[in-house]
């Protein structure tokens, strides 16, 4: 970046996508494309990378109002901040929550939500505009490099037990559901949290029906084989011999015989009507996006409760990541509790009271009514 050149190519670039109407860009890698160490000249070539970031996020809004920069930066909260401009904003709009994320795979191996909640609680300030972006997967591997080596220990023998299931000894090359082994109520669990945690939902190609990995492809592209559109011929992806795909289609139970889009949009019980359903619910719940958070204490270790408040609005968003069923009482400022999943109503026996019951991996969306 620090050959003008290049720079002035990137935001042409740019340009050109927007003005075919693009909603913004993902921006990889972003402390090592800032990181001028060892240029010659440096100083007189860039003398503030982060001058540069501004100066991007300033041409993008100028060309679009709306359009995001999405940034990849693996690093401490504290460090992520500056990415974001620091109090003043003006960098990036977005930042992959990566402690989030490593945390939510140790509370989901331990089915205690408390790595979790610590992770939650860390989190600094965030400027006006900015935001954290809530993922559960990407297209890389699932790093976890942030995570102690004993932590990291944990998850591997959850979700990734066999070697080939890992990658640079710090990662996972599988998707969710086989690392939940399928079990559909560990997995709506973590897409009802990916969802219901405060942030924007950022969904990976293939999340929303449930695909699989291969691991017979090999490194990170083991998680981007093709989308699995119908169970006929390459999965619907495309008509051309299955020798030409830049990747083979997933086999055996989670190919396209058995996960695909076609089979089930219409049915009311597949992971895909309900991530449709998560998405509609939280359009609807504005608390979340934009909210103020804050952890409540629910007297158990396997959930996770907390509230979102914007205005006089509150939701009240309940997680039970261990499989046997809990009770949990929460102070709350209301006389009765709207289930925004389910559309039913109850109103409290204790004004400010509420007694919520949890199946095993069970959660609910709740909004405070007066």
């Amino acid at each position: 970046m620090t050959n003008p050149l290049v720079r002035d190519e990137i935001a042409k670039i740019m340009g050109f996508w927007l003005q075919l109407g693009v909603s913004g860009f993902r921006v990889d890698a972003v402390p090592f494309i800032l990181d001028t160490s060892g240029v010659k000249d440096a100083a007189s070539l860039l003398p503030d990378p982060h001058e540069y970031l501004r100066s991007l996020r300033s041409f993008m809004n100028r060309r679009s109002g709306q359009a995001v920069l999405l940034g990849e930066v693996n690093l401490p909260y504290a460090d992520q901040l500056q990415f974001f401009g620091g109090p003043d904003g003006g960098e990036l709009t977005m930042q992959f929550d990566f402690l989030g994320m490593q945390h939510l795979y140790l509370a989901l191996a331990r089915q205690d939500a408390r790595p979790l909640a610590d992770a939650l609680a860390g989190r600094p300030d965030l400027p006006d505009g900015a935001q954290w972006a809530i993922f559960v997967r990407n297209h890389d591997e699932l790093t976890l490099d942030k995570l102690s080596e004993e932590e990291r220990s944990e998850v591997f023998a959850a979700f990734g037990p066999d070697p080939e299931m890992q990658l640079y000894g710090r990662g996972l090359r599988r998707r969710l559901p086989p690392m939940l082994d399928g079990d559909p109520r560990r997995i709506r669990l973590a897409y009802s949290l990916l969802f219901a945690l405060p942030g924007t939902p950022t969904l990976f190609y293939g999340e929303e029906i449930g695909m699989g990995e291969n691991l017979a492809v090999e490194g990170r592209s083991a998680v981007r084989t093709p989308m699995q559109w119908n169970p006929g011929p390459n999965g619907g992806f495309s008509t051309a011999p299955a020798r030409r795909l830049a990747a083979p289609v997933t086999p055996g139970g989670y190919g396209p015989e058995f996960v695909s889009v076609e089979s089930q949009q219409h049915d009311p019980d597949s992971l895909l009507s309900f991530v449709q359903s998560l998405i509609g619910c939280y359009r609807r719940t504005f608390e979340i996006g934009f909210g103020a958070f804050e952890l409540l204490p629910s007297g158990h270790d396997s959930v996770l409760a907390h509230a979102m408040r914007w205005d006089e609005g509150c939701v009240v968003l309940v997680h039970n990541f261990a499989a046997e069923p809990v009770s949990v009482e929460l102070a709350v400022d209301g006389g009765s509790l709207l289930d925004l999943l389910s559309g039913t109503r109850e109103t409290l026996a204790e004004p400010g009271t509420a007694v919520i019951p949890l199946e095993g991996y069970g959660f609910r969306w709740l909004r405070v009514l007066p």
